[in-house]
């Protein structure tokens, strides 16, 4: 973290949980994560992707002559001045569309941790809690020069949300609901015809498990597998970026298995299909990992 303390923040964060009317805890998570991804993206220097173009025009005083051109319009219409052409090239910025899907599985919250794990976690310390301000710092780092859409999912798959639509307080509310239904998130995000998009499309999924019903079913499990890939598979062919960021909170989740893979494994077989796969074992470390693999994926071609 390039920040001395987010613990503010991240209190904020869970006392907004506790009471949505906290206008002071809201104003306070807002304005701190605002903060944390303004620096970001001026850290990672995170640009919307550019198309470059030639365009040919009367020539008025700017651009190269273009030679050919102009003796072509020439032999067809006689030596003007209207017949010199110019060339020049003009850049396009290219739209970019976020899908964030934020894990909003059991597993994520604090009262899971107390209550399963025998462990004493503060809200303010827990997966959600860390993994909130992350995705906040990335909406208003982004701000206007993106089209972020936001679907949670746990043993159903509830979106898209937008600025528009009570994004942030969607996400804040969120405080476990089941198991980690990945598979029906992007069932929705197909059904939406998100994927068809123009422009530059990204999915962001935060999770700190593999996709499951979360009845530890082995063949439940493997279904959801199986289909989390074959979706990802048909997005990916319409020209969508993966980017997966796996929350080792904990070696219990990390090295759990559901169906047929463990975090590790399923992260992996990711990989394979052309995703980028971010590991993150430190939990103060998530906007971090969320901006730097933002940049890199945006990168590739």
């Amino acid at each position: 973290m390039i920040f001395d303390d987010d613990t503010r923040i991240r209190e904020a964060c869970a006392k907004c949980l506790t009471d949505p009317s906290d206008v002071d805890a809201y104003d306070d998570l807002m304005n701190g994560t605002r903060i944390i991804g303004r620096s970001f993206l001026r850290l990672y220097n995170i640009m919307p992707s550019m198309t470059t173009r030639m365009v040919y025009s009367s020539y008025s005083g700017g651009g190269i002559i273009s030679f050919d051109r102009t003796i072509s319009t020439f032999g067809q219409h006689g030596k003007t001045l209207d017949g010199v052409i110019a060339r020049y090239r003009l850049k396009d910025v290219k739209k970019l569309n976020l899908a964030i899907m934020y894990d909003d599985s059991n597993s994520m919250t604090a009262w899971w941790r107390n209550k399963n794990m025998g462990a004493t976690v503060n809200e303010s310390q827990s997966p959600q809690s860390y993994a909130k301000v992350a995705c906040l710092a990335l909406m208003e780092g982004l701000g206007k020069s993106a089209d972020i859409s936001l679907w949670t999912f746990g043993s159903r798959a509830e979106g898209p949300y937008n600025a528009s639509a009570n994004m942030y307080r969607q996400l804040i509310s969120r405080n476990g609901s089941g198991g980690t239904r990945l598979d029906l998130a992007l069932q929705s995000l197909t059904d939406q015809g998100w994927h068809r998009k123009r422009g530059s499309k990204v999915i962001i999924v935060l999770t700190d498990g593999v996709p499951e019903v979360g009845r530890s079913v082995y063949a439940e499990d493997v279904l959801v597998n199986m289909k989390a890939f074959e979706l990802i598979r048909n997005i990916q062919y319409n020209h969508a970026r993966f980017l997966y960021i796996q929350l080792h909170t904990d070696d219990s989740r990390r090295f759990k298995k559901s169906g047929g893979y463990t975090m590790t494994e399923f992260g992996a077989a990711i990989e394979k299909m052309g995703g980028l796969v971010i590991d993150v074992d430190t939990a103060n470390k998530i906007s971090d990992s969320l901006f730097k693999g933002l940049q890199q994926v945006l990168k590739r071609r």
